[in-house]
């Protein structure tokens, strides 16, 4: 099969998203259905099986270099060096694999530095002893869990493959790109209103109205003061209102409402 890259005009750094979206643009271009041509979409849908995931890519990339590719039928060599010379080309292209396979490393990475796409400094190390500082930058975008493909980075000149976790934080929960904070508010201030100020991830105090009757569990908006997503606006931070009730004691009963929220 051709390069899947080529075919889909897209680069081994693309995301899962980025090859998704390359590969529905021209499937859409060339089905059958709308008069493409048959032979050029199956091209297309085998190339996006291929990569259409890291694991897909991963599986590709080691193929590259099988011996089990190369049959003795097709070695123009074999009748004129017999089968010694099958063995050492096996082993040169064994070798040769070893030497490119992928180096995988899990980085668990602050909210703060997602949001802010932050370069960093890290130092991988492999198995075999060798080991190499590397910078790299956290995509925008990212989300957690997610590879990313860093080109010929690793120590051994293969490329190294960066799986993002996010640490918890101690404010922020995430929900794909939007930020969820809880804010702890009175009887008194949910039964009528008041106005909070709200610090964002990017260090922005906004001020936050709560009305009158807020009940517990309301979640408020905050348009755009998420994480960074690709080609799109920021997610949003939802408040989410947490009212604290008053611990009342049974000599309590005979208070006036005033008297409890005091």
């Amino acid at each position: 099969m051709n390069d899947p890259y080529t075919i889909l005009g897209v680069s081994p750094n693309s995301s899962d998203q980025e090859i998704k979206s390359a590969y529905r643009k021209l499937a859409k271009q060339h089905h059958p259905d709308t008069g493409g041509d048959q032979q050029r979409f199956a091209e297309i849908s085998s190339a996006y099986d291929s990569i259409k995931n890291a694991e897909s890519r991963q599986n590709f990339e080691n193929s590259r270099y099988d011996p089990s590719n190369f049959q003795q039928s097709q070695n123009p060599f074999a009748d004129a060096f017999g089968h010694n010379f099958d063995d050492m080309f096996q082993q040169m292209f064994s070798q040769r694999a070893s030497r490119n396979q992928n180096t995988h490393v899990t980085y668990h990475v602050d909210l703060q530095d997602v949001h802010d796409c932050a370069t960093k400094n890290l130092n991988i190390s492999m198995p075999n002893g060798m080991s190499k500082p590397v910078k790299i930058t956290i995509p925008k975008g990212i989300a957690s869990g997610q590879q990313v493909r860093y080109t010929g980075m690793a120590p051994n000149g293969s490329d190294l493959i960066v799986e993002f976790i996010f640490k918890p934080h101690n404010e922020f929960a995430v929900q794909e790109h939007n930020l969820i904070k809880k804010l702890n508010i009175t009887l008194k201030e949910a039964l009528f209103g008041t106005d909070k100020v709200i610090n964002t991830l990017d260090n922005r105090g906004i001020k936050l109205h709560i009305k009158a009757g807020t009940q517990s569990g309301t979640k408020l908006r905050v348009p755009e003061s998420g994480l960074p997503r690709r080609n799109l606006p920021n997610g949003d931070l939802f408040i989410e209102i947490k009212v604290k009730l008053p611990n009342l004691k049974p000599q309590d009963m005979d208070k006036t409402l005033r008297e409890i929220l005091r």
